[in-house]
């Protein structure tokens, strides 16, 4: 199957509502992340799925703030490891990720 992103919204019979956005990318993803300016925020763009993460107060984070970007960093790079031990256990072959081809 090929690159697509999608969001739903599935509303419960009390009215609350559950938001998702799945994100399944390719070459054509934009992954943002401004350095040096007035506010911290990383902004993922992919097909018509666009999510801004940010602290609530972008100007002025707090510790909680920290931790949480500690956090995200950590499940990044978790993944992107297990993205690539998956991507040499399916490609015996050697073919690098760095490969075009890949």
């Amino acid at each position: 199957m090929g690159a697509y992103s999608y969001t739903t919204v599935q509303v419960e019979p009390d009215g609350t509502a559950l938001t998702s956005v799945s994100i399944y990318p390719d070459e054509r993803v934009s992954v943002l992340c401004p350095r040096g300016k007035n506010r911290a925020q990383i902004s993922i763009t992919h097909s018509y799925a666009h999510v801004i993460i940010a602290p609530a107060r972008a100007t002025s984070p707090t510790a909680e703030d920290v931790r949480v970007a500690r956090k995200l960093a950590e499940s990044f790079a978790a993944y992107a490891a297990e993205v690539e031990r998956l991507h040499t256990l399916n490609n015996p072959q050697g073919v690098s990720a760095e490969d075009p081809a890949a």
